[in-house]
């Protein structure tokens, strides 16, 4: 599969704002990279870029994998 670079971004940077926040504990992680996502298309639908709802797609996907990669990394 191929990707736009503009969808691994956010999913990218779903994943760092996942695995930063992922001591203050997993749930909030995750739901902090979706809120982030979900603010970024407020933005852009307020004139500042492109809408796109794979984009918070994207970012919410890369924040839940964030989180289960820092799971499964302490786990060990």
């Amino acid at each position: 599969m191929n990707f736009p670079i503009d969808k691994q971004a956010h999913f990218w940077w779903g994943w760092a704002i996942a695995a930063t926040l992922y001591p203050l504990g997993v749930w909030f992680a995750v739901l902090t990279a979706a809120l982030v996502g979900a603010g970024k298309e407020v933005w852009d639908k307020r004139g500042h870029g492109t809408p796109d709802a794979k984009d918070f797609a994207a970012t919410a996907l890369g924040g839940a994998v964030g989180g289960l990669c820092c799971v499964l990394l302490t786990s060990l």
